[in-house]
């Protein structure tokens, strides 16, 4: 299984959200997990245009199977969710939320990889239209 975090402006710069691939394990708000912290152990700013992942930390859960090694985390900037909201809205006729677009831009990357039958299944939650807004302002709409 593959988990898709947000990259931001991409992991190395800094502005990204995404704590399993950048950040390291701490506290916050009672639970230990992974975080986007600064050397002194201070929480820092997370980026991603998903107002729905733009969080320093990742929940417990996920904590727990990325160490297990159960699922491997992966990560999407902005901008590849940005054409995968736009590629599934033109080609599916369903607008996704920011959220599942970053899932869906790794999808666009790793089934070319994959065998012909080999089944994927991506969960889309959420509603794309409360996303519109935002999307029109990044692609120059508004």
């Amino acid at each position: 299984m593959w988990g898709v975090e947000a990259a931001g402006h991409g992991v190395d710069s800094g502005q990204h959200a995404a704590s399993l691939t950048g950040g390291k394990p701490g506290v916050l708000h009672g639970n230990r997990t992974y975080l986007l912290m600064d050397g002194d152990g201070q929480i820092t700013d997370a980026h991603s245009i998903s107002a729905g992942l733009d969080y320093p930390g990742i929940g417990p859960e996920h904590a727990w199977l990325h160490q297990m090694g159960r699922i491997d985390y992966i990560s999407a900037t902005d901008s590849e969710a940005l054409d995968a909201f736009q590629l599934c809205s033109k080609l599916e006729g369903i607008i996704p939320a920011l959220e599942p677009s970053h899932a869906i831009a790794k999808v666009l990357q790793l089934a070319p990889d994959l065998p012909r039958d080999h089944l994927m299944v991506v969960n889309l939650c959420g509603r794309g239209d409360k996303d519109i807004f935002t999307v029109a302002e990044h692609l120059g709409g508004m």
